[in-house]
């Protein structure tokens, strides 16, 4: 028994060994599995990244029947977006004001299907001798040949330049096709929805307060020709600015088609030597008998941080649309709405007194890094931003400050929220922007412009 004993003993270093080499073995074997189920799901893994990354703006839900709302069913919503910039701005509205409506439809450069919703190629109709040929459509041919990834990254931005009544990015090859879009947009959106009485346009960098918009067209006569937005002018011709968002009833849709239809090679030939499609499309319009209905303050061509809160120009009118919004401003102005929502009945409407009290006022009272509240009085250089406040206060008519990248400090007396920026830190006096607010008198009634 002990030479048993003793002959196991012996043996049990051995098959310690054996045991290790076998857990080793299958450690190696279970990482090899690993890896290769990895590289087999490198697509699946690349999709579920997108899904997060756009599901970070997603709210839990809606909880609001937007699409049952008075009059929704009546409207249809036209996204008009392009390559260069669909996947930055186009999933927040994916997640948020998309969900909104009964009907949107989505219109860009290049034809495909993201995140399963179908994006239409806008230039379908324009001659193809045309885009075969002119400069512009560069961008587009080669789109059709291989998609987005042919983007170089230089072409996903450009810089903004003054051209001509107008602010644009001229040299960006996305923008350079912009202008060709809207002409064959519109005839597109009404072969698809003949039937609906106003037709929405809208950019991935506009936000609509939806229910306000529905009270807004309620007051209105849908069988009217009307073309509704925000004014501008090049040259002789008054048109809405595309990113304000703009509104046209079906008549003046119908017209302005037909007009297309019966005069598409002239209006190539307009679009060509000029550089706003917008302005395009305004002249259309005016050729078909529709002049535009100049719809500011209602339709705002600056961001909600940055407005000019006038008690007697804007403060009591609505206010449906803001333009120039990040992705994340959308969001907030979304999960806005939706708060305002459960709070009133389906024919309230909010003014731009309303926006002040409730979404800007409680974004004035802390200092905020790394943003830019609009100040432009230079007071000189600041040692830091209490120094700053100092001389905010001792002017009675400031109302907010911030001390600037270059250490400078600014002022104003214009209240405002302001927007995200590198190296700057800003502040409000937040008594001085509440007296603000309660010095306006109560609004009475309202105007819708038509």
């Amino acid at each position: 028994m002990l030479a048993a004993g003793h002959s196991l003993r012996c043996l049990e270093p051995l098959l310690v060994l054996s045991r290790r080499k076998s857990q080793a073995y299958l450690r190696a074997i279970s990482v090899c599995v690993l890896l290769v189920f990895f590289w087999a799901n490198l697509p699946l893994f690349a999709s579920l990244e997108k899904r997060m990354l756009r599901n970070a703006y997603t709210p839990s839900s809606l909880g609001f029947e937007y699409k049952n709302l008075p009059g929704a069913n009546d409207t249809v919503v036209v996204m008009r977006t392009g390559s260069t910039e669909i996947q930055d701005k186009l999933p927040i509205h994916m997640a948020t004001t998309l969900r909104r409506y009964p009907d949107s439809i989505i219109f860009s450069d290049y034809e495909e299907d993201f995140e399963n919703r179908q994006v239409i190629d806008a230039l379908e109709s324009v001659d193809s001798h045309l885009k075969d040929t002119n400069p512009d459509f560069e961008l587009w041919r080669r789109l059709k040949q291989g998609g987005r990834s042919v983007l170089h990254q230089d072409e996903l931005s450009g810089q903004s330049i003054w051209l001509d009544h107008g602010i644009g990015k001229a040299e960006n090859p996305g923008w350079k096709l912009d202008k060709f879009k809207f002409l064959p947009m519109v005839n597109r959106t009404l072969h698809d929805y003949p039937d609906k009485k106003w037709y929405i346009f809208v950019e991935p960098d506009t936000f609509i307060f939806w229910q306000t918009l529905l009270v807004y067209l309620s007051n209105l006569d849908w069988t009217k020709s009307y073309y509704l937005g925000g004014e501008m002018q090049i040259g002789d011709v008054i048109f809405a600015h595309g990113g304000m968002g703009f509104i046209v009833s079906r008549p003046a849709l119908e017209s302005v088609v037909a007009q297309y239809q019966a005069h598409q090679r002239e209006y190539e030939d307009f679009t060509e030597g000029h550089w706003a499609g917008d302005c395009v499309l305004g002249k259309a319009l005016k050729d078909a008998g529709t002049s535009l209905t100049w719809a500011w303050p209602i339709f705002q061509g600056d961001d909600v941080g940055n407005m000019n809160y006038n008690y007697t120009k804007l403060w009591c009118q609505p206010t449906v649309s803001y333009h120039h919004v990040s992705p994340s401003v959308i969001q907030d102005l979304f999960d806005f709405e939706k708060t305002w929502m459960s709070d009133t009945n389906n024919t309230s409407f909010l003014r731009h007194r309303d926006i002040f009290k409730l979404f800007a006022l409680p974004r004035m009272n802390a200092t905020r890094t790394h943003w830019d509240n609009f100040c432009t009085d230079d007071r000189g250089p600041a040692d830091s931003l209490q120094e700053c406040r100092a001389i905010c206060v001792a002017d009675k008519s400031c109302l907010q400050y911030q001390v600037n990248a270059e250490d400078k400090c600014l002022t104003t007396s214009r209240p405002n929220v302001g927007q995200s920026a590198t190296n700057t830190t800003s502040d409000w006096i937040f008594e001085r922007v509440q007296e603000f607010y309660d010095q306006a008198e109560d609004c009475q009634g309202v105007r819708w412009i038509s």
